[in-house]
């Protein structure tokens, strides 16, 4: 199959996959095989990047075998942006989540009530669980969150 695509969509495209790299590996410390398919074809995509005349986009480092985005590919790009607020969002809206299922725990004391909710009613809860969260997070930031010694 041949793809034919401006330079302005091959940029949008490696964009995309910088953005996909980023979720499936920014916490890994070396590659994994669960990914190595999606790992060849990022470095397929991104080897055509002289063709498409983005040469400051990218180095190829021998050491590594592989693309490296330059300090220019990085702060020209729109997805650095949103990737930011994708991770911010993401983190506060876990945080919430996730103290509002630990209260909705604390609340029913059972594991098995939990379970044989109904998901309109369970999500009801957890939605209010966490909107206190929501609310404080939003005015205070993690200012008043301290560990208690027991």
């Amino acid at each position: 199959m041949l793809l034919n695509i401006s330079k302005e969509e091959y940029r949008l495209l490696v964009e995309m996959v910088q953005v996909a790299d980023y979720v499936m590996h920014s916490h890994d410390l070396e590659p994994t095989e669960e990914t190595a398919d999606y790992r060849a074809l990022r470095k397929k995509i991104f080897s055509h990047y002289k063709k498409m005349g983005l040469e400051s986009l990218f180095t190829f480092s021998e050491k590594h075998g592989d693309y490296i985005e330059t300090e220019d590919s990085l702060a020209e790009s729109r997805h650095m942006a949103l990737m930011e607020n994708f991770v911010e969002n993401e983190f506060w809206g876990q945080l919430s989540q996730r103290l509002g299922m630990r209260d909705l725990f604390d609340v029913e004391g059972d594991e098995e009530k939990i379970k044989a909710m109904e998901s309109e009613v369970l999500m009801e809860k957890l939605g209010e669980m966490g909107a206190k969260y929501d609310e404080e997070f939003e005015a205070h930031g993690l200012e008043r969150i301290v560990i208690k010694e027991d």
